[in-house]
Protein backbone atom coordinates (compact mmCIF):
# COMPACT_ATOMS: atom_id res chain seq x y z
CA UNK A 1 0.00 0.00 0.00
CA UNK A 2 2.85 2.37 0.82
CA UNK A 3 4.36 1.85 -2.65
CA UNK A 4 1.05 2.71 -4.36
CA UNK A 5 0.83 5.92 -2.36
CA UNK A 6 4.39 6.90 -3.30
CA UNK A 7 3.69 6.20 -6.98
CA UNK A 8 0.51 8.31 -6.87
CA UNK A 9 2.37 11.19 -5.22
CA UNK A 10 5.14 10.93 -7.82
CA UNK A 11 2.64 10.94 -10.69
CA UNK A 12 0.78 13.95 -9.25
CA UNK A 13 4.06 15.80 -8.75
CA UNK A 14 5.17 15.07 -12.33
CA UNK A 15 1.83 16.20 -13.76
CA UNK A 16 2.00 19.40 -11.69
CA UNK A 17 5.48 20.19 -12.98
CA UNK A 18 4.43 19.53 -16.58
CA UNK A 19 1.39 21.76 -16.15
CA UNK A 20 3.43 24.62 -14.66
CA UNK A 21 6.14 24.46 -17.32
CA UNK A 22 3.82 23.73 -20.25
CA UNK A 23 4.42 27.12 -21.95
CA UNK A 24 8.18 26.50 -21.98
CA UNK A 25 8.04 22.86 -22.98
CA UNK A 26 5.46 23.03 -25.73
CA UNK A 27 5.76 26.55 -27.16
CA UNK A 28 5.18 26.82 -30.89
CA UNK A 29 5.77 30.52 -31.39
CA UNK A 30 7.68 33.46 -29.90
CA UNK A 31 5.69 33.36 -26.65
CA UNK A 32 8.68 32.11 -24.66
CA UNK A 33 10.89 35.11 -25.29
CA UNK A 34 9.60 36.73 -22.13
CA UNK A 35 7.61 34.31 -20.04
CA UNK A 36 7.87 36.24 -16.81
CA UNK A 37 4.73 37.98 -15.59
CA UNK A 38 7.04 40.75 -14.37
CA UNK A 39 8.24 41.35 -17.92
CA UNK A 40 5.56 40.26 -20.42
CA UNK A 41 5.99 40.27 -24.19
CA UNK A 42 6.04 43.79 -25.66
CA UNK A 43 3.24 44.94 -27.89
CA UNK A 44 4.45 45.47 -31.43
CA UNK A 45 2.94 47.91 -33.91
CA UNK A 46 3.80 46.39 -37.27
CA UNK A 47 2.24 49.23 -39.29
CA UNK A 48 4.26 51.86 -37.42
CA UNK A 49 7.47 50.03 -38.26
CA UNK A 50 6.49 49.46 -41.89
CA UNK A 51 6.00 53.20 -42.27
CA UNK A 52 9.15 54.20 -40.34
CA UNK A 53 11.66 51.77 -41.84
CA UNK A 54 12.93 53.03 -45.15
CA UNK A 55 16.18 51.13 -45.69
CA UNK A 56 16.55 48.18 -44.99
CA UNK A 57 12.76 48.15 -44.68
CA UNK A 58 11.20 44.79 -43.89
CA UNK A 59 14.64 43.20 -44.09
CA UNK A 60 15.55 44.75 -40.75
CA UNK A 61 13.58 41.94 -39.13
CA UNK A 62 12.55 39.61 -41.94
CA UNK A 63 15.74 38.25 -43.44
CA UNK A 64 17.19 35.01 -44.69
CA UNK A 65 20.79 33.93 -45.12
CA UNK A 66 22.00 34.17 -48.69
CA UNK A 67 24.45 31.28 -48.69
CA UNK A 68 26.35 32.48 -51.77
CA UNK A 69 27.22 35.88 -50.25
CA UNK A 70 26.93 34.70 -46.61
CA UNK A 71 24.86 37.82 -45.85
CA UNK A 72 21.41 38.40 -44.46
CA UNK A 73 19.04 39.60 -47.16
CA UNK A 74 15.36 40.38 -47.47
CA UNK A 75 13.42 38.09 -49.76
CA UNK A 76 9.87 39.30 -50.34
CA UNK A 77 7.39 36.49 -49.84
CA UNK A 78 9.77 34.46 -47.67
CA UNK A 79 8.86 36.26 -44.45
CA UNK A 80 8.49 33.93 -41.50
CA UNK A 81 8.34 33.92 -37.75
CA UNK A 82 11.65 34.70 -36.02
CA UNK A 83 11.60 31.32 -34.29
CA UNK A 84 11.85 29.60 -37.69
CA UNK A 85 15.60 30.31 -37.62
CA UNK A 86 16.30 31.52 -34.08
CA UNK A 87 16.08 28.92 -31.30
CA UNK A 88 15.59 29.88 -27.65
CA UNK A 89 19.38 29.85 -27.21
CA UNK A 90 22.19 30.55 -29.66
CA UNK A 91 23.12 27.75 -32.06
CA UNK A 92 26.46 28.06 -33.82
CA UNK A 93 26.57 31.62 -35.23
CA UNK A 94 22.81 32.18 -35.02
CA UNK A 95 21.86 34.24 -31.96
CA UNK A 96 19.08 33.02 -29.70
CA UNK A 97 15.59 34.43 -30.15
CA UNK A 98 15.78 36.84 -27.23
CA UNK A 99 19.19 38.14 -28.25
CA UNK A 100 18.13 38.54 -31.88
CA UNK A 101 15.05 40.54 -30.92
CA UNK A 102 16.96 42.75 -28.52
CA UNK A 103 19.73 43.32 -31.06
CA UNK A 104 17.22 44.38 -33.70
CA UNK A 105 14.80 46.40 -31.59
CA UNK A 106 16.77 48.14 -28.88
CA UNK A 107 19.88 48.63 -31.03
CA UNK A 108 17.84 50.37 -33.73
CA UNK A 109 15.99 52.53 -31.20
CA UNK A 110 19.26 53.54 -29.49
CA UNK A 111 20.92 54.35 -32.82
CA UNK A 112 18.00 56.63 -33.70
CA UNK A 113 18.16 58.37 -30.33
CA UNK A 114 21.90 59.02 -30.79
CA UNK A 115 21.20 61.01 -33.95
CA UNK A 116 18.21 62.77 -32.33
CA UNK A 117 15.63 61.00 -34.51
CA UNK A 118 12.24 59.87 -33.21
CA UNK A 119 12.78 56.45 -31.67
CA UNK A 120 10.99 53.73 -29.81
CA UNK A 121 11.65 52.61 -26.27
CA UNK A 122 15.12 51.62 -25.11
CA UNK A 123 14.64 50.38 -21.57
CA UNK A 124 13.17 47.07 -20.42
CA UNK A 125 10.12 48.59 -18.74
CA UNK A 126 9.24 50.74 -21.73
CA UNK A 127 8.75 47.67 -23.96
CA UNK A 128 7.85 44.99 -21.43
CA UNK A 129 5.06 46.86 -19.62
CA UNK A 130 3.48 45.34 -16.56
Amino acid sequence: MKLKKQICVLILFTLSVLFLYQPLLFATDDSTIAVSKKRPMPEFDHTLHEDALEEPGCGACHHILDETSNKLIYSQGDESNCSECHAQTAVDDIPGLREANHASCTACHRDLKKVKEPAGPTTCGECHKK
